[in-house]
């Protein structure tokens, strides 16, 4: 780093310290005069700060800070978020900051390594005025850190790293932090079963282990846990019966989701003081759901019970939930008939999903259910025409209709099976694996709040209408599988916020680039996206590619996948610009030129190629990640020669490799913002990739798919 920008930021942290940002933390301190650090304090914090690539660190930023004790000039408080980049080092000159009661370092880029242990030796931590420890969402490994010293820690997290091992009372110092109520360890590599010794920890609050590893059974010292408010173990590999909570009277929130519980759900659950979410989908709990005969009513508000194999009625009881705001019932196994009438007791119901449950007409009595925003009703058998009067529903944003058997909508033209024009007016709309037919209506107006359309798998012809130009908020957009007939859709790159474009075994042809240009393929490498996609039900995604773990989405993937339409001309250069794409799949098209691109081989994160069964000719570019894929991916084309195909370029000269014109070299200087982008599958391949994340959830959303029944957890 040059003196220079040492010297802004030693200057920025000086200023920093002699002010206090009384925004940035939500602490009871006096902050009626400022308060100016010490010089050695100041200096070690220099230090620290340019340890890292510091320089996306906004310091005047209300939610990045430095507090020092108004007597002493020591430091005592530090957030700094989101702007470090680098190697956490144990000679760091943070462990000079020996008098911090609050840390908080969430959400930087802490390249791959373990925590050091001497984090233990900050004693002074003292969290017990809301203050807390926080390193989530950075890239830290290793097992679970020395914290033994941090005897007054009640908050700590240390989620969405890769961390790993057990929690083993004897191996980790977890269960010696008494004054602990908020406990995070999601989204890691934990593999143990979770140990009794939880019981110990009698102060905590909240619990969150969920997407790790645990297994075994839920200790039955979890009971001890009478203070404890929120409870989630979702997304591992949990066992036995279902735990025993129904004692613990502030319990409000509880998430079970994507594990191997059995048996029934104690009927006392439904009548718990405080319970009002319960996440139980994807489980295999059996029997039927019974409330007891009790005068307390019941506060549960958002209740997730889909994929189990429950028996006897279900929608009876459920319907007397009537404070219920969100209900998932989806391929619930049940063979026992399904009054959907029931549901008319429900008026407060926002999230409907019944998805999988054998419904072969369309529900009518959900037209009375006018608070409704969301409604899944794909994957069942219902046949005939949409009703109109389910576009008039006056909250209705999402709704999800795949893998159905309709035939056209009511009530909007005279065309049997056509798409209607409504669709400006939704947010979210799946029509996915239908027989519809037709083109897609070109009605999308300027001020459309659509964020997701997927219309794959249909008999739409056409192309794809201009005015989705108009859809700004628009994120996913699938047209797969269909017989669109056009000239590929550069125009979308305008999108500013288009993440998802799937458009393969189509009639797209022509160029990608338009006349004159490169293609425009370019995106902005970003360490992570912050998607805002609250809900995707694409349905399939296979990684046949390296394994990547699909319940981790922290990193900027992009795919693309043009394969199996009749797209020409020469690969863009552009394509080498995209840094964090990990699979590209152009084959069973009509591209030519004289090479692969060469920045194909300095894709670091590139994962899976596949150019076969085109015309391309000249010498393979060579990279750890080209010479890594098989023959397969580059067969089909004449003229290639080079690893990993047996043909060598030795003794000819190979063609040389393509410039871009002086004009586009200046072009992609100026990246564009497509933060994702995956364009469906071929025959036989698959690497479609949706990332999302929801809004307003500390956590991520789990990778989802595009073939297959898969749906994303409920939180």
């Amino acid at each position: 780093m040059s003196e220079s920008h040492m010297l802004l930021h030693f200057l920025s942290l000086i200023l920093l310290c002699c002010v206090f940002p009384s925004r940035s933390f939500d602490l009871h301190i006096d902050n009626s005069s400022y308060v100016a650090c010490g010089p050695h304090q100041s200096q070690a914090l220099a230090d620290f700060m340019n340890e890292f690539d510091s320089s996306q660190c906004n310091l005047t930023d209300p939610y990045n800070g430095v507090w020092c004790d108004n007597s002493t000039g020591v430091v005592t408080m530090l957030r700094l978020r989101d702007c470090l980049s680098g190697t956490l080092m144990p000679n760091s000159s943070l462990f000079r900051l020996h008098h911090l009661r609050y840390l908080n370092l969430r959400h930087n880029n802490f390249i791959p390594s373990s925590l050091p242990w001497e984090f233990g030796n900050l004693s002074r931590l003292d969290l017990s005025l809301l203050s807390h420890l926080s390193l989530s969402r950075n890239e830290l490994t290793g097992s679970f850190p020395l914290v033994r010293n941090l005897t007054k820690l009640s908050f700590l997290s240390l989620s969405n790293n890769h961390f790993y091992g057990t929690l083993n009372p004897n191996s980790t110092s977890l269960f010696e932090l008494h004054h602990l109520r908020y406990l995070y360890l999601s989204y890691n590599n934990f593999n143990s079963s979770i140990p009794s010794e939880i019981g110990i920890l009698n102060r905590l609050e909240v619990i969150s282990l969920s997407s790790n590893d645990f297994s075994g059974q839920v200790p039955p010292t979890i009971s001890n846990l009478t203070s404890l408010t929120e409870l989630y173990l979702e997304d591992n590999h949990l066992t036995g019966s279902f735990p025993p909570v129904q004692n613990l009277t502030l319990l409000s929130v509880l998430y079970l989701t994507v594990n191997h519980f059995s048996g029934t759900i104690p009927s006392s659950l439904f009548t718990m003081p405080s319970l009002s979410i319960l996440g139980l989908r994807e489980n295999d709990l059996t029997g039927s759901i019974e409330f007891p005969n009790s005068s307390t009513p019941s506060r549960l508000e958002k209740m997730y019970l889909g994929n189990n194999h429950f028996e006897g009625k279900i929608i009876e009881p459920s319907s007397k939930l009537i404070n219920l705001t969100h209900l998932d019932l989806s391929f619930l196994n049940t063979s026992y008939p399904i009054d959907l009438n029931l549901f008319s007791s429900l008026k407060s119901l926002l999230h409907l999903d019944l998805s999988g449950c054998g419904i072969t007409e369309f529900p009518n009595i959900l037209k009375i259910l006018e608070k409704l925003v969301f409604i899944d009703l794909s994957d069942n058998i219902i046949k005939g025409e949409v009703p109109e009067w389910l576009w008039k529903l006056p909250r209705l944003n999402t709704v999800f209709l795949s893998n159905n058997s309709f035939n056209g909508f009511q009530g909007y033209n005279s065309l049997t099976g056509s798409i209607p024009q409504c669709l400006s007016n939704l947010t979210f709309v799946n029509l996915r694996k239908n027989n519809l037919e037709g083109s897609i209506p070109d009605a999308f107006h300027i001020s459309s709040s659509l964020r997701s359309l997927d219309v794959g798998h249909n008999l739409l012809t056409g192309k794809l209408p201009r005015s989705l130009q108009n859809c700004s908020s628009l994120e996913f957009l699938v047209a797969d599988h269909n017989s669109i007939k056009d000239t590929f859709p550069f125009w979308l790159k305008a999108l500013p916020n288009l993440q998802v474009l799937i458009l393969s075994s189509n009639k797209f042809y022509g160029s990608i680039s338009p006349p004159g240009h490169d293609g425009g393929l370019y995106m902005v490498y970003t360490k992570r996206t912050y998607g805002i996609l609250s809900y995707i039900h694409i349905e399939t995604i296979d990684l046949q590619y390296k394994a990547l773990r699909q319940r981790r989405v922290l990193t900027s993937y992009a795919t693309i996948d043009f394969s199996g339409n009749k797209i020409e001309g020469q690969i863009p250069e552009s394509i080498g610009l995209l840094k964090a794409l990990i699979a590209l799949n152009l084959s069973n098209n009509a591209f030519t030129g004289r090479t692969i691109p060469n920045g194909l081989g300095t894709l670091s994160f590139l994962e899976y190629i596949n150019v076969s069964h085109n015309q391309l000719k000249g010498e393979i570019p060579q990279g750890t990640q080209i010479i890594g894929q098989t023959q397969s991916s580059f067969e089909g084309n004449a003229g290639l020669c080079g690893l990993p195909l047996q043909e060598s370029c030795f003794g000819a000269i190979a063609p040389p490799r393509q410039q871009p014109p002086e004009e586009d070299k200046e072009e992609e200087e100026q990246v564009l913002n497509w933060k994702g982008v995956g364009i469906g599958y071929g025959p036989g391949v698959l690497l479609g990739l949706a990332i999302a994340q929801a809004i307003g959830s500390y956590k991520p959303e789990r990778l989802v798919k595009i073939i297959g029944p898969g749906k994303r957890r409920n939180r």
